[in-house]
């Protein structure tokens, strides 16, 4: 799974999350934005693909 700045998924409860870029330290981090409760999250690729991978992307 490949993920870009933008993209958007959606899970089982209808929550949308979205891919923002991500930013060079020590590991790259992902940084998701749970779009319903106005969170942000910060993640490694391999825990992001896990986390989005059972979501359904969406436009």
């Amino acid at each position: 799974m490949e993920l870009h700045k933008g993209d958007k998924y959606k899970d089982v409860d209808g929550t949308e999350f979205q891919v923002f870029g991500a930013v060079d330290d020590t590991y790259t981090y992902f940084f998701i934005a749970n779009l319903k409760q106005n969170i942000v999250i910060r993640m490694q690729p391999k825990n992001t693909v896990a986390f989005l991978s059972g979501m359904k992307k969406v436009n």
